[in-house]
């Protein structure tokens, strides 16, 4: 029973750590091989950007095929909860960081 507190107590002192990492728009720009403003597109309010219309699905699967889909939905979960002031779950942000 105590091992299990533990853990609990453990899991709980590691989050915060974890929880203060924000998300890189240039980092992830350099690993896809887009620009900042194609990977804020991704992230942000696309329709704000006029080549929204005409370039959003190649960009969106070229991050895809850098990043790999579940990491890109990873992400793209975090950078909205964060966005709207909501708690990100730890298990959430080690897929973002390890892609898995």
């Amino acid at each position: 029973m105590k091992a299990r507190y533990f853990a609990l107590a453990l899991a709980l002192c590691g989050s915060p750590a974890i929880a203060g990492k924000s998300i890189d728009l240039n980092v992830l720009a350099q690993e896809s091989g887009l620009n900042t403003r194609q990977v804020a597109m991704l992230f942000g309010a696309s329709a704000a950007y006029p080549e929204f219309k005409a370039s959003y699905v190649q960009v969106k699967r070229q991050f895809t095929d850098a990043v790999g889909q579940q990491r890109y939905e990873a992400l793209l979960a975090i950078y909205k909860a964060r966005q709207e002031g909501r708690p990100v779950a730890v298990a959430l942000l080690r897929q973002a960081e390890s892609g898995s």
